[in-house]
């Protein structure tokens, strides 16, 4: 009876929406939005102020995407969401003078971790759910 209890709970965590790496990208959007306005706010009123708020909107569209997927264990969308992820911690290198201060260093770092650690939760939680599948011939 025990084993056939935690089958069940096993069965029932596989089929239910990924909601734990939903709620980090949403922390990851809202964040970003943060880093948005607050780097814009520095920035010099120039054609980079423009690409980088069109960049961000763009950025914050996908991750959102990538956030109702992940909900539903798209493997390809953690790949992104890490890219992602990766790509925020990178951009540390490339921000504009400006906009070098500590509280955007840590929010992109925070925002760039938060990515990582969704997009191989979510690729986890997928590969595990894609394996239980197959075996059970669900």
């Amino acid at each position: 009876m025990f084993k056939k209890r935690d089958y069940i709970d096993q069965e029932i965590t596989i089929f239910r929406p990924n909601q734990i790496d939903f709620f980090w990208l949403m922390l990851f959007i809202i964040l970003n939005t943060i880093i948005t306005i607050y780097s814009t706010s520095l920035m010099e009123y120039t054609i980079r102020i423009f690409v980088f708020d069109i960049f961000n909107i763009v950025l914050t569209l996908v991750m959102f995407l990538a956030a109702e997927q992940i909900k539903k264990y798209h493997k390809e969308w953690s790949y992104i969401v890490i890219a992602i992820g990766v790509f925020q911690l990178v951009h540390l290198a490339f921000l504009p003078e400006k906009t070098n201060t500590v509280i955007n260093i840590i929010l992109y770092i925070i925002t760039g971790m938060l990515a990582i650690y969704a997009g191989a939760s979510s690729l986890l939680k997928s590969i595990f759910r894609s394996k239980f599948i197959k075996k059970e011939g669900v």
